[in-house]
């Protein structure tokens, strides 16, 4: 009889901690806010601005805890994304191989200002991000299209993490 009592303690022993932590299943639950984002191209990619601003805004919307709305004043949080350094340079995989079996490698920074219904910042946060791509041929350099939208991938994912992380 003890046995049979030290058994059921021990199986039901975690359903006990979990009820009595208010545990629950699933993603943690977070009042959807309302957000405005605009972002600010100071780099010398031309058009990086406006696919980091897309791949951000899908990114966003996938998660559903944001609501972007078109108007400033709507909006509970502001988000400023500025792009600057934009880098790109050569990269060599292998000390053996020449210039024509490479790719570029590319490099951008991003500071992120999250502001109030006031205007007042209350986070500020500097993120970069480096997206490597190679040549087609060994005669041509990589599209400028799929680089420039590769950098913003990585761009938007980090915008995009260090945005959920904290806590406000």
């Amino acid at each position: 009889m003890i046995k049979f009592f030290w058994g059921n303690l021990l199986a039901f022993l975690p359903l006990f901690i979990f009820a009595a932590c208010s545990y629950k299943l699933g993603y943690p639950e977070a009042g959807e806010g309302f957000f405005h984002l605009r972002v600010k191209n100071d780099s010398m990619a031309p058009i990086l601005g406006a696919k980091v601003d897309r791949e951000l805004r899908k990114k966003i919307l996938k998660n559903g805890t944001f609501i972007l709305v078109q108007n400033q004043e709507d909006a509970d949080v502001s988000i400023m994304v500025t792009l600057s350094n934009y880098t790109d340079s050569t990269e060599a995989y292998r000390p053996e191989d020449s210039l024509l079996a490479a790719g570029l490698n590319l490099g951008i920074s991003a500071k992120i200002e999250l502001r109030d219904q006031n205007g007042d910042i209350f986070l500020e946060k500097q993120v970069s991000a480096n997206a490597s791509v190679l040549r087609s041929e060994s005669t041509r350099l990589p599209e400028e299209s799929s680089s420039l939208h590769a950098i913003a991938e990585e761009l938007a994912s980090e915008i995009h993490l260090s945005i959920l992380n904290q806590s406000w």
